[in-house]
């Protein structure tokens, strides 16, 4: 779909988009890239900032030019000196930016459950009343929400009040794409606000039978038994054919909850890449587990500042000559970050040496998260 100047001007509205660059041949513009500014919360709570990659593109009458080589060069050397110690990325190929040090750090899934096989095991959802609210209640009652479950979860970022009217909110014509108009559903327990959800019918009004699927777009709940009682309310809207829903963590609770969870039919697939601007700065803002000191060795050929050996200790990290106890790339480390990969996983793919025996394990404890990384959207 092209970009429409309604379109424009709503990217354009976002405070978070804050860096653009451009290559010209002569007064052509032939690529470009921008990135968005936000806080992405680590292991452990902290929120760090964030350049977030987005709208790459190169014409393909300059492709193979060095162009988004050069592009890229500009990006992280500017993130570095906008004192950035993270980037991340969700890549149009999977391909493409291993090379310049962004590891996969999530994966996530998509489902389509079909009606039929719904049904809950467990506890049954407690008393909840759910009501269907618009754009402007909504947008003063869901980001309390997202930002009570934000600091909790890897991988969840910040969100301006624009980017919440902008991206998740608003339901123009143009962001429809045949299907129905967007819901907004506000889930109260004990007469607070404990949940909401964003869905559409994949059909337009007027087209909707009992063949229409369900499109979950977004759906958070602030507790175990608000998400529990969201889904039950998303599970029985009538006249659908199935529930389908994408960006899901593996470990989302539908897999436990749902009596069938193989009829989910999950796809898994990357979701956020990260790479690491600051390797000392950024391992000193996140949480670890149970450990004592770790030396790693990073080897970083597209940001060669980093390449050296870190010490982590009592929850920081500084430059070391001591003997390593583990070696990989800076694309590794973006991997392990979030704690949704492990050094005994990556080791496995020929990713990671273990320098001393036991170094493995050791790192597995210090870097694994609560939870896995999750990034609800794609920007």
């Amino acid at each position: 779909m092209a970009a429409t100047p309604a379109h424009i001007d709503r990217v354009r509205s976002l405070p978070e988009l804050d860096y653009r660059i451009g290559a010209f041949d002569g007064d052509a513009i032939v690529g470009g890239a921008g990135s968005f500014t936000f806080d992405m919360t680590a292991p452990g709570g902290a929120a760090i900032e964030t350049a977030g990659l987005t709208l790459v593109a190169v014409l393909p009458t300059h492709r193979r030019r060095g162009i988004l080589l050069r592009m890229m060069r500009r990006h992280l050397d500017d993130a570095r000196a906008r004192g950035q110690a993270v980037a991340a990325l969700f890549a149009s190929e999977g391909g493409i930016y291993g090379r310049f040090g962004y590891g996969m750090a999530s994966i996530s899934g998509d489902v389509d459950l079909p009606r039929g096989h719904t049904a809950f095991v467990g506890p049954a959802a407690p008393p909840s009343r759910a009501r269907l609210v618009g754009e402007v209640e909504a947008a003063a009652l869901f980001p309390p929400i997202w930002d009570r479950v934000r600091p909790g979860t890897p991988g969840m970022l910040s969100r301006s009040d624009a980017w919440w009217r902008t991206r998740r909110l608003a339901d123009p014509e143009s962001l429809r794409g045949g299907r129905g108009p967007l819901n907004r559903v506000l889930l109260e327990i004990d007469g607070r606000p404990a949940a909401y959800a964003l869905y559409r019918f994949a059909a337009a009004v007027g087209h909707r039978d009992p063949g229409t699927p369900l499109d979950v777009i977004e759906a958070i709940g602030s507790f175990p038994e608000a998400t529990r009682a969201l889904w039950r309310y998303l599970l029985d809207v009538d006249i659908v054919a199935s529930y389908r829903a994408t960006h899901l963590p593996p470990d989302h609770p539908l897999v436990f909850l749902l009596a069938e969870p193989r009829r989910l039919g999950m796809r898994l697939r990357d979701a956020l890449w990260v790479r690491l601007v600051d390797v000392r700065a950024a391992l000193s803002r996140r949480g670890y587990g149970e450990g004592g000191p770790l030396v790693i060795e990073v080897e970083d050929a597209f940001c060669p500042w980093n390449t050296g050996r870190y010490r982590i200790a009592g929850g920081s990290a500084e430059r070391t000559d001591d003997a390593p106890d583990l070696a990989f790339d800076a694309d590794a480390l973006g991997a392990v970050y979030l704690g949704g990969a492990g050094f005994t996983q990556l080791a496995a793919a020929g990713r990671v040496i273990e320098r001393r025996p036991g170094a493995l394990g050791q790192g597995d404890t210090l870097f694994r998260g609560d939870r896995a990384p999750w990034c609800p959207e794609i920007f």
